[in-house]
């Protein structure tokens, strides 16, 4: 099995999970109106609500793994946040004030005469 399979499209899982019953519920409630009209003794729709309900519920189990998986990295992330987050981001902060430049020394730059530009070769 592909880890990366794991979890390849979060979105779409949760929106299926969302949209599946309704689009069941359209299917169902046409097949059933069409098997109305075209009734020959036997209720034939039936087994389309079947196939329907169990594709609902693969969508919702499609949406519980990729939320589980979610809540379990924002748990790790959390607990990894506890342990190392004040200190790192202490540090990370301290590194991005030494790599910017100072403000007196951007106004120095900045008031400097500019170097003189040299003649052209072709000139």
């Amino acid at each position: 099995m592909n880890p990366f399979k794991l979890i390849t499209r979060p979105v779409k899982d949760v929106t299926d999970a969302i949209v599946m019953p309704f689009r069941a519920l359209f299917v169902i409630g046409l097949t059933g109106f069409i098997n109305y009209f075209t009734y020959s003794g036997h209720w034939w729709f039936k087994w389309v609500a079947f196939g329907m309900g169990i594709a609902v519920l693969v969508a919702w189990a499609r949406a519980a793994k990729t939320l589980l998986l979610l809540a379990l990295v924002a748990f790790v992330g959390w607990k990894i946040y506890q342990r190392y987050g004040a200190a790192a981001r202490q540090r990370f902060d301290d590194w991005v004030a030494s790599t910017q430049p100072q403000a007196a020394q951007v106004i120095q730059a900045l008031r400097a005469p500019a170097p003189p530009v040299p003649p052209a070769a072709g000139a």
